[in-house]
């Protein structure tokens, strides 16, 4: 049951760490989404574009860096956070935050961590769209 009202879209390759993401979230009241690919990924977005997005970085195909410069570069999306996660210390957070990204948080997810990025972000979110 969804009762926080806030969808999340939580995109990684491996159904693992999608599922425990996923259960998570859920435990807390999000209504979340999956996508298993990137390509995946922006297809949902454009069909309804999520209030949050939780985004792998390595993914084959599409990896989350060109997920978040496609999203950010369509303009008839509307603003959403995007946080990169990953498991990789090598990965460039200059990169991801260059081609939009708004955070990464590292695997293994702390879950104090996650859930108070999460809030800070719709907090965000919700606090944009009532000034337009």
């Amino acid at each position: 049951m969804c009762f926080k009202g806030s969808r999340i879209l939580v995109v990684d390759d491996l159904a693992d760490n999608l599922f425990l993401v996923q259960a998570i979230l859920e435990a807390e009241g999000y209504c979340v989404e999956t996508a298993e690919s990137g390509t995946q990924a922006l297809e949902k977005v454009k069909l309804a574009p999520p209030d949050l997005i939780l985004l792998d970085v390595m993914m084959p195909g599409v990896n989350g860096y060109e997920v978040t410069r496609r999203i950010r570069q369509n303009r008839q999306i509307p603003f959403i956070p995007i946080l990169l996660l990953t498991a990789h210390n090598h990965v460039s957070a200059a990169e991801g935050l260059n081609v939009g990204a708004n955070d990464f948080i590292y695997k293994p997810i702390n879950l104090d961590e996650l859930l108070a990025r999460v809030k800070a972000f719709l907090r965000l979110k919700r606090d944009l769209s009532t000034q337009r």
